[in-house]
């Protein structure tokens, strides 16, 4: 179970999720059972607006990797996307001058395409590498996440520079899959497992490649669009690390939404549609807080159970503990003899 408000906050395109509710009926799997009690439908998903969190992502690819396991259902998600798939980046890269200008913005962009991975670039002698790390630690569909993203490189690489677009090579950090053959089928090139990271390495020669569809205009323009999002998150990070800040001053007395608001020097209802758009409420934030800091407490032997709820706020250890089992799936005694 992951802490933090970044794992619970609703803010990933829903991109890839959509794909993988398209193809799982292939694997005997319905859809509709990889959403049931997630807070959201798969008819959602098709919804331009909608933006889920990390936990409610990484659970549904779970269960699709529960339901068909020993298949290569991250790459089957692959093939069925498009440039398209990842909606104005992709437009963005189809737009760019060349194949290391696209890639680079990729980079810069991968955000708005719904990464659940995080990628980074580097250039190295003639080569050209995208290293992939887990933004946090799920290791049960690790190897999901990186078949779905090296997959989707694959069809944007050859969408971009041409069908003749090859990697020099892949790694992978995890075991040879029985169905190796797939990837085989899918990457065309030498594939190394068991590797200390997941890499995907070409040639430097393909940056220099032009794109087609490079349109300077449409260039600026898309690019425009992402400065002012990229603007508003800025804010809204800032917001929500206010609000954390001044939830933290006194636990045992949080204060309420309308005390926030008041100390932010803007109205209440002003505050909870900000913190909308972020996609956190303000429970969800003190959740957070209280979480975090009820963790390191559980670590000193010294502090009761009843010691530490008082010090989050609570004065009821009973429902101190009914809460903390909620966030993390576990109660305090559990997670303190773990500690």
């Amino acid at each position: 179970m992951q802490n933090g408000t970044r794992y619970t906050m609703a803010n990933l395109q829903a991109y890839m999720l959509r794909c993988l509710a398209d193809v799982s009926p292939g694997f005997g799997i319905d859809p509709e059972r990889l959403c049931l009690g997630l807070g959201f439908e798969v008819a959602d998903l098709a919804d331009p607006d909608c933006r889920l969190s990390f936990r409610q992502a990484s659970e549904m690819i779970r269960r699709a990797v529960t339901l068909a396991p020993g298949r290569g259902i991250g790459l089957e998600v692959a093939n069925q996307e498009t440039i398209s798939s990842i909606g104005l980046v992709g437009y963005a890269l189809m737009t760019s001058p060349t194949f290391g200008d696209a890639v680079r913005l990729g980079m810069s962009l991968q955000n708005h395409a719904g990464a659940m991975l995080e990628f980074d670039c580097v250039e190295e002698g003639a080569t050209m590498s995208v290293v992939a790390a887990n933004r946090f630690h799920e290791p049960d569909i690790e190897v999901f996440l990186v078949e779905e993203a090296f997959g989707s490189f694959m069809t944007i690489a050859r969408t971009l520079a041409g069908g003749e677009f090859r990697p020099s090579s892949i790694d992978f950090s995890y075991a040879c899959p029985a169905y190796v053959a797939q990837y085989e089928r899918t990457f065309d090139c030498p594939l190394r497992f068991g590797q200390k990271d997941n890499v995907f390495s070409c040639d430097l020669a393909w940056a220099k490649r032009p794109i087609p569809t490079y349109d300077p205009l449409s260039h600026r323009q898309v690019l425009s669009f992402f400065d002012e999002l990229r603007a508003q998150e800025d804010e809204d990070s800032e917001l929500i690390e206010s609000v954390e800040r001044i939830v933290r001053r006194d636990l045992r007395r949080a204060p309420t939404l309308e005390a926030v608001a008041a100390q932010l020097c803007m109205s209440e209802r002003t505050l909870r549609r900000r913190l909308a758009r972020s996609g956190v409420s303000f429970q969800a934030l003190l959740d957070g807080v209280r979480q975090r800091r009820a963790t390191a407490l559980l670590s000193n032997p010294r502090l009761s159970i009843e010691e530490v709820a008082y010090e989050v706020g609570f004065s009821d250890s009973h429902n101190f503990r009914r809460a903390f089992k909620r966030w993390t799936g576990h109660g305090p005694r559990g997670v303190r003899f773990a500690v």
